[in-house]
């Protein structure tokens, strides 16, 4: 373990601009994680750790974690303090973070199961939405998310946050267009679905799912795309009695995951 007390190290530089830079994670190749807990949770899954650091301190309160961490890492760095806190996108810092290669994601929707139940986040912005929602989906068992190129990556610091883990455990795919994708996939017999909060569309607790079904989600501020929510056959929304017009992206895509989930019976 070799120790760094100073921020000029090209390990600390490394990890600062991976926390900070979308850029910078597309162009390394790197994630970063942060806590004891998330990088557990990556190295369980199979995440090859490419550097490790934590702080005397992180070493003395997670002796499990660390244990099982540290064989697997390639370069181990014990940090100051002040490093951690210089590193961390946290008020509070647990002082354990790992460098590490950014996870597959596979570009060939054909590979997903025809009875699978499937969600697709159409150009959110919010890191922490698109967070939550993958756990959300991996709590309910669903089997895959896709994103589009626009959206958010799952893979931010906040993103993995709010994530707990669920990015290193639930299968991943991305499209570059989603509205040609959802047609195909309804030749094929599955059943893409577009979530719209408007009238005409049929309510969500009503619908029961009998084959593999994709809800398509849609931006924070405009919903999904026209040539999106066209390209699906069938357009739900979440009934709603009170006086609010929308719900947080997060939000609805719990209540629709888990209709989803609640409706199966293939």
């Amino acid at each position: 373990m070799t120790k760094i007390t100073s921020r000029e190290n090209p390990a600390v530089k490394l990890a600062i601009r991976l926390m900070s830079s979308a850029r910078e994670r597309r162009k390394s190749g790197f994630i970063i994680c942060e806590g004891a807990r998330l990088c557990g949770d990556a190295a369980e899954s199979g995440v090859r750790i490419n550097k490790l650091f934590c702080t005397a301190a992180s070493m003395e309160k997670y002796p499990d974690y660390l244990d099982k961490l540290i064989p697997e890492a390639d370069e181990v760095y014990e940090i100051s303090d002040d490093i951690a806190k210089k590193i961390s996108d946290t008020g509070s810092t647990q002082g354990i973070f790992m460098i590490a290669g950014t996870p597959d994601v596979e570009s060939n929707l054909n590979l997903l199961h025809s009875t699978g139940l499937y969600v697709l986040l159409e150009d959110l912005q919010d890191p922490s939405n698109v967070g939550a929602i993958f756990r959300t989906a991996e709590a309910l068992g669903l089997d895959g998310i896709i994103l589009t190129e626009g959206c958010a990556s799952c893979f931010s610091p906040k993103a993995l946050r709010a994530g707990m883990g669920a990015m290193f455990r639930i299968p991943i795919f991305q499209t570059a267009n989603a509205p040609s994708e959802m047609a195909a996939l309804a030749e094929r017999n599955m059943r893409p679905m577009a979530a719209v909060p408007r009238e005409g569309a049929s309510a969500i607790t009503g619908i029961r799912f009998f084959r593999g079904a994709i809800m398509c989600i849609g931006n924070e501020g405009n919903g999904l795309s026209q040539d999106l929510i066209e390209a699906c056959p069938e357009k739900v929304t979440i009934p709603m009695n009170g006086r609010a017009e929308s719900l947080n992206a997060a939000t609805a895509a719990a209540i629709l995951m888990w209709e989803m989930v609640r409706g199966y019976i293939g």
